[in-house]
């Protein structure tokens, strides 16, 4: 009896520690995803951030040539 008790103790661990491992494996996973998404919503927003920028710039020339204009 005390055999089959270690016996099914030394396979719970065994269990447990696969576990553990797959655990960690998908916890590094995860992160790996997450920096992934970051990096591809910073790109996006980069992008939006560049694009805004140079639509303000444009305008704001188009305003000052019109502003020259109208004191002319």
């Amino acid at each position: 009896m005390e055999k089959q008790i270690l016996d099914l103790l030394v396979e719970m661990n065994e269990r447990l520690k696969r576990v553990e491992e797959t655990v960690n494996r998908i916890e590094a996973s995860q992160t790996e995803d997450v920096v992934g998404m970051l990096k591809v919503t910073k790109k996006k927003t980069d992008f939006e951030v560049d694009y805004l920028n140079n639509r303000l710039t444009e305008m704001d020339k188009r305003l000052f040539n019109i502003e020259k204009r109208i004191e002319n």
